[in-house]
């Protein structure tokens, strides 16, 4: 029986991967979280807990795995876990197999380091995939689709919307803003950056509107009550039980500098906004090799540019009163998030085992 090594060492990739575990049988899977948000995302299947090199070591040492499946991070600050583990790997001439959530973090510095060393990868869509091959990747790459997404296939949104705001008691009027935050170690100024024009844009905005704001910190925000000390005056909506994705359907517009929120009100059909400012968001997604937030791009999403409230308070307005922007993000939606026929969670395991000939 072999034995495969799985190590996710941020909460994208827990999302992706987890969907996957329960599908793997017939191997004997370790999997390996790093730091606190994968370990929480993965309890349910216990995972070993690493967060040092020298304990990818001696996990490695301990086990001694045949092959290795190793998430594609976005940390750029450390602990190089899934570096140690991918070199131990290719060492001892063990095949490895990455996959990545998201569209380009295999160009974030540190994986351009090992990027070589993968057998293989996994990527969710067409479009990684071209970023990979421009970037010379020689490995295998495989389109499979994230499973993370799958969870929204069947969401109601006309129902899921009324039942949360009956339950919060937000009224059918209330125009209601759901700011993802991406207050990260590495993006963390800028995303303050960005909040700030946000929440001059809504003190505009509720003059004229019945306006409620949700703030959704990142999983890896060290600093969570950010947006509340920022802005102690905005119209905060308050959820005990916390904040997660589950809450996107009760919204009229989604916010963030750049989020797989966004993505995921792409699949649920909510109007979604990406601020990419020039010292904040593009300065960002620059370091990746991507000149804007695909999304934007494809007119899924709305992209602000230009660092003032004016013109987010503009690109919200026209969201709320023009049915025909509504209209055209729906149309992009529908045209370039599409759920595959055949689930991405059964893609990835029988991509895995028809590589490793399980």
């Amino acid at each position: 029986m072999k034995k495969i090594l799985c190590v996710v060492d941020a909460p994208g990739p827990a999302e992706f991967i987890a969907p996957v575990i329960p599908l793997f049988r017939g191997i004997e899977l370790r999997l390996v979280a790093v730091k606190g948000a994968p370990t929480e995302i993965l309890k349910k299947f216990h995972p070993l807990r690493c967060d040092t090199e020298a304990e990818a070591e001696a996990i490695y040492q301990k086990h001694k795995p045949d092959a290795l499946l190793v998430a594609m991070s976005s940390l750029m600050l450390g602990p190089y876990v899934n570096k140690r583990f991918t070199e131990l790997f290719h060492e001892s001439g063990k095949p490895i197999i990455a996959f990545q959530d998201y569209w380009a973090n295999h160009r974030q510095p540190q994986n351009a380091i090992v990027q070589s060393y993968w057998d293989a990868l996994l990527v969710p869509d067409a479009l990684a995939e071209r970023y990979v091959e421009e970037d010379g990747f020689h490995g295998n790459v495989y389109v499979t689709g994230n499973p993370a997404f799958e969870k929204f296939k069947n969401v109601k949104v006309a129902d899921e919307r009324k039942r949360l705001r009956k339950k919060f008691g937000i009224s059918e009027a209330a125009k209601v803003i759901f700011y993802a935050g991406t207050g990260t170690p590495q993006s963390a100024g800028a995303d303050n950056r960005t909040f700030a024009i946000f929440a001059d844009a809504i003190r505009a905005l509720d003059k004229a509107y019945e306006i409620v704001c949700i703030a959704h910190p990142h999983p890896r925000d060290e600093y969570p009550k950010r947006y509340r000390e920022a802005a102690p005056d905005l119209p905060f909506v308050e959820i005990r039980e916390g904040i997660s994705d589950s809450f996107l359907p009760i919204a009229d517009v989604v916010i963030s500098m750049y989020s797989t929120s966004l993505i995921h009100a792409c699949y649920l059909r909510i109007p979604a906004v990406s601020i990419v400012f020039p010292g904040a968001g593009k300065r960002r997604l620059q370091i990746v090799g991507l000149d804007d937030f695909p999304p934007n791009t494809f007119g899924a999403s709305v992209g602000v540019y230009e660092e003032s409230w004016e013109a987010l308070g503009h690109a919200l307005q026209d969201i709320f009163e023009k049915p025909s922007v509504r209209g055209k993000l729906r149309k992009n939606q529908e045209k370039y998030f599409q759920f595959p026929e055949k689930s991405s969670a059964e893609a990835v395991r029988e991509t895995i085992y028809e590589y490793l000939n399980v």
